[in-house]
């Protein structure tokens, strides 16, 4: 069984001490009433502390609960207070128990025990007893009715939690092997427009795509092992120096100008500004076309990470709508950033985005 939760066994203690001196206060009221003795305050306790154990076992804490409460009624020992016990015995049962038909006849028995207790042993009180019956079936219902609409919240929470996970997932993927395919692509078309005139630049070519799939393989193996908590740490600014000599090595002109003023970035910012560069190179190399010159700027400006890389290549009519930008454009919203990416004036493609040094 689990552990019992501390608020849980104070909140029983405290309702089960309530009704044991409640109802010792309200019996002056009851004159014609039985005085609470001993086995009254221990009926009325016993009422109370089996809540404790609601969650884990809420069957028993209603039988419990109300079992004690009938008992109590049935002796005809004075004081209202115990109904709040029977009651609170009820709700657990109907929140504790998902299926219906597992809790509706413990219910339905409790609440004719509880009502029939009610009346007196001689002189039945059909009114009093049909009310505390009718009260009795609507808790039961408000109460049903209330659970039913947690747990659909709280399966709605848990499928959007794995539809969020599943999309970090596939963007972690993606930056990693949308770059590192792009690189090889690249170096293999050097690699067969070589292969007969210049053999060992072909082999050159051939070493690098070596190189970035040993590097594709690693960056997968850290973001999966991030996903599974392992805790390996992801690559950051400190890896743009090694980013751009993969790219460059691909053929690709990058300039790289890094200004962070001798001050730390955030993990997450600095994790999420590599991605941004990274994808941004990666489309560089997938269509900004031969010859291209790309320049990459990371800078602090305030409380402000800066990021423009632009390219004087072919460009695009219009801002790519592929998984690529729409991944990066998640990634900086995710840490409460902007990104702006679309054709340069002067030609070209250029991307912005800024990376708040705040965030955590």
């Amino acid at each position: 069984m689990r552990t019992v939760p501390a608020w849980d066994a104070v909140a029983a203690l405290l309702l089960g001490a309530f009704m044991a001196a409640g109802s010792l206060v309200v019996r002056v009221t009851q004159p014609d009433a039985r005085p609470v003795t001993t086995l009254g305050v221990a009926l009325l306790v016993g009422c109370g502390l089996p809540l404790a154990v609601r969650r884990a076992l809420p069957v028993l804490a209603f039988a419990l609960a109300v079992g004690a409460a009938t008992a109590y009624l049935a002796l005809r020992f004075g004081g209202w207070p115990v109904y709040i016990g029977a009651f609170a015995g009820l709700v657990a049962l109907v929140s504790g128990v998902v299926r219906t038909r597992r809790w509706v006849p413990p219910a339905a028995v409790g609440g004719v025990a509880v009502a029939v207790a009610t009346g007196p042993t001689e002189g039945w009180d059909p009114i009093k007893m049909v009310a505390v019956a009718v009260i009795w079936a609507a808790v039961a219902v408000v109460t049903a009715l209330s659970a039913q609409v947690r747990r659909r919240l709280a399966e709605q929470e848990a499928a959007a939690q794995v539809a969020q996970e599943r999309l970090r997932i596939a963007r972690e993927l993606h930056d990693v092997l949308s770059h590192s395919l792009a690189s090889i692509s690249l170096q293999a078309g050097v690699a067969l427009h070589l292969v007969d005139r210049r053999p060992e630049q072909a082999g050159q070519a051939l070493h690098a795509i070596r190189e970035i799939s040993n590097e594709a393989l690693a960056q997968a193996r850290v973001a999966l092992s991030a996903v599974r908590g392992a805790g390996e740490a992801g690559p950051g600014l400190a890896d743009l120096d090694a980013l751009v000599t993969s790219v460059r090595a691909s053929g690709l002109r990058v300039d790289l100008d890094t200004r962070l003023g001798g001050r730390p970035v955030p993990e997450v910012i600095g994790a999420t500004a590599y991605r941004v560069v990274q994808e941004a190179l990666t489309n560089v190399m997938r269509h900004a076309g031969p010859g291209v010159h790309a320049r990459t700027r990371v800078a602090r400006a305030g409380d402000w990470l800066e990021i423009d890389v632009t390219d004087d290549g072919a460009g695009a009519e219009a801002p790519a709508l592929g998984h690529g930008l729409r991944g990066m454009a998640e990634r900086v919203d995710a840490a409460g950033g902007e990104l702006r990416a679309g054709p340069a004036p002067g030609g070209g493609f250029a991307l912005h985005a800024r990376l708040p040094l705040g965030a955590a």
